[in-house]
């Protein structure tokens, strides 16, 4: 059985499968880079996916897993209640819609049971616990094996752990954005992983000369994204980043991120430009 509390390192996020204009055939082959580079998550969305399509990343995951030799090793995580409609981006916590979310998922990844289903954001019309329940539900009907909540608070996390088992929270974190670093640490505590988004700050991030991160980044002769990655991974043993790469290059460098050891220096010189900067 995969549980998320067994993964270590990076994961793949799958967003920019459906939001780039990449090819599939590429898709597919930074994925199968990723798994060859010793990753062991992926994680995706019902949302992810371009017009006119359904669940665009859910099946390019399917289509690269069918590739790979030993897809019992990998976990996939996936979202609901949260979907694409033309331009608009709906988001619903009703049994209704998040049993037939869980069902499209199965569907495109083609398993009997998802890994780690997520409720992708908490809706406003729903009391966060009926929503819980319904997915506390299709895990004891066997249809997914764990629950994760996306998006949430500190208070949302609680009040969803009363109503079941929560095995992570996967909210942003990043140099650039730090504020939900205190309930990263938390998930060590309580034995849940936390998995970043946005670690790298997106397509857009502007990281200057005096960076902190360039010039520790050149004198180890690494790229600056992996020395990033690092410093978040050993922020809290909780952190999961996903990273959102395109090509397999990318993936490549970036999944070399979990053999760099920062030094007590390093991380507090990083530690500091990042919260100078917040």
């Amino acid at each position: 059985m995969n549980r998320i509390q067994d993964i270590a390192g990076i994961g793949i996020g799958t967003a920019q499968f459906a939001f780039k204009n990449g090819s599939r055939d590429q898709s597919v082959a930074t994925i199968l880079a990723g798994l060859a580079s010793g990753i062991r998550l992926i994680d995706t969305a019902l949302a992810y996916t371009r017009v006119g399509e359904v669940s665009t990343a859910e099946s390019i995951v399917h289509d690269a897993l069918a590739e790979y030799r030993a897809p019992g090793e990998v976990l996939v995580a996936t979202k609901g209640g949260h979907w694409r409609r033309g331009d608009e981006f709906p988001i619903d916590g009703t049994e209704a819609t998040l049993r037939a979310h869980c069902e499209t998922s199965l569907r495109t990844l083609g398993v009997e049971a998802l890994d780690l289903y997520q409720l992708h954001h908490v809706d406003p019309k729903v009391p966060l616990e009926e929503s819980v329940a319904v997915l506390d539900t299709l895990r004891r009907e066997g249809k997914i094996v764990q629950i994760g909540l996306s998006n949430v608070t500190r208070e949302q996390l609680e009040s969803a752990r009363r109503i079941a088992p929560i095995a992570s929270v996967q909210n942003r974190l990043s140099f650039a954005r730090l504020s939900d670093l205190p309930l990263a640490k938390s998930c060590v505590e309580l034995g849940i992983r936390y998995l970043a988004y946005l670690p790298l700050d997106g397509p857009d991030a502007v990281i200057g000369p005096d960076d902190p991160r360039r010039i520790l980044a050149e004198r180890r002769g690494v790229s600056v994204q992996a020395l990033t990655l690092a410093w978040l991974l050993q922020l809290s043993a909780a952190v999961v980043p996903l990273v959102g790469a395109s090509r397999p290059a990318t993936i490549v460098d970036s999944a070399g991120s979990t053999d760099l050891e920062l030094s007590v220096e390093e991380v507090d010189a990083i530690d500091r430009a990042a919260h100078a900067g917040s």
